[in-house]
């Protein structure tokens, strides 16, 4: 009797340790109650109607915005519709060349950057945005110091047993695809992570706002089901990256560090994304904006997701 109630106590405190701040882990699938077979990948093409550089006389601002609701996030595509109308509002941006993406697989993804490459001339301004899980995976070409290598999390996982490697897109790639862009003004923002934060005392609950909130960071199958970081040398880590994201050309805005974990709360969305569009919307002035959702975010979460800025202010500004 007394080792059932030891073993059930463990039990308990195992789900109190880790029930807070992680995405359960599902080896059944990405959702817990999934019912429906996985999603058959779109197709859905972007900036098709587009411009290019030789028809037009002057520089312009293009946009591709992503989510996907993918483990217990329910919110992705509210973040980029908010996000996306903030932008276009202040840029006056034209329809052909804006391109939202909710739900958005893989081949979709690497597509529209491709896509969006033929229609940029070298100083038009690009904005980049991603909300959705993030997880890591082990490093297949020996470029992370810590052995492993970041993904977004695309819709491809969705319902989906077993994950496979290539059903999320390796930071290396993206990173890849977003430097080939023929201009370096790259706006990047990812509200998104890469670790469990597994931070002492974690975010504040007593802030009704975090009563419930999801994090964006996801374990399912293989993926993200060990704490890299916690194992590694310490003195082999960069403080202040968002995995190999850093290596982003332009600037990168992302929702929390490679340490921690980014929140979704309910009926709001992306705990950053939400303050950020706020924010933006007070100043339209993305650097004031940015700071002001980051004293904003650290303070409701007590320092346990702090917003990430990487990159070149300048770009804005040109």
């Amino acid at each position: 009797m007394i080792k059932l109630l030891q073993f059930y106590l463990m039990g308990l405190l195992l789900i109190l340790i880790f029930g807070c701040q992680q995405t359960a882990l599902l080896k059944s699938g990405p959702v817990g109650k999934c019912t429906m077979p996985p999603p058959l990948p779109t197709n859905r093409e972007c900036f098709s109607s587009a411009l290019s550089p030789d028809q037009r006389s002057q520089n312009t601002v293009f946009m591709l915005a992503m989510g996907a609701n993918t483990g217990n996030l329910t919110k992705t595509s509210s973040d980029l519709e908010n996000f996306s109308q903030t932008m276009q509002q202040h840029f006056r941006m034209p329809d052909s060349q804006v391109c939202e993406l909710p739900n958005v697989f893989k081949s979709e993804l690497v597509a529209a950057l491709q896509f969006l490459n033929e229609h940029v001339a070298a100083n038009d301004l690009v904005i980049l945005y991603f909300s959705g899980h993030g997880t890591f995976i082990k490093d297949n070409d020996g470029d992370e110091k810590d052995g492993w290598d970041e993904i977004l999390v695309t819709f491809d996982s969705h319902c989906k047993t077993p994950v496979k490697d290539e059903d999320g897109l390796r930071d290396d790639y993206f990173v890849k695809l977003v430097n080939e862009l023929r201009s370096d003004r790259v706006l990047t923002v990812m509200d998104s992570c890469f670790a469990s934060g597994m931070l002492l005392g974690g975010p504040s609950r007593s802030n009704a706002l975090l009563a419930n909130a999801q994090s964006k960071f996801l374990q399912i199958g293989w993926w993200g089901t060990e704490e890299p970081r916690l194992e590694a040398d310490e003195r082999m880590l960069i403080n202040n990256e968002v995995g190999n994201l850093d290596a982003l050309k332009g600037l990168l805005l992302a929702a929390a560090d490679e340490k921690q974990t980014a929140l979704e709360i309910p009926e709001k969305g992306g705990l950053f994304t939400f303050i950020f569009v706020e924010q933006f919307r007070q100043y339209a002035d993305f650097k004031k904006a940015f700071v002001q959702t980051t004293q904003a975010v650290q303070k409701m979460t007590r320092k346990s997701q702090s917003p990430q800025a990487i990159g070149r202010w300048e770009i804005l500004e040109e």
